[in-house]
């Protein structure tokens, strides 16, 4: 997708983008993260964290859309 923000514009590439039964759109982004150790649920709380500010942009150009992390490989999920 291509959009102009702040007077410029940029490339973003949204890896799923789609209407859930209720008719709401989500903007979801992949995560091909790795994780040993103990306490999983508090890493993806980081990731979430860590990646907010991309989502937050995903979510303005896509206005009205939810915004998701899922993490295949850990089989994790995070909605913004």
């Amino acid at each position: 997708m291509r959009a102009a923000v702040q007077g410029e514009v940029r490339t973003y590439v949204i890896d799923r983008l789609f209407r859930d039964q209720s008719h709401v759109e989500w903007v979801v982004d992949y995560k091909t993260s790795r994780h040993e150790g103990a306490d999983l649920e508090a890493f993806l709380d980081r990731e979430r964290d860590r990646y907010a500010p991309q989502l937050k942009t995903y979510g303005d150009l896509r206005a009205g859309s939810r915004q998701g992390l899922f993490f295949p490989l850990l089989r994790g999920w995070r909605q913004l």
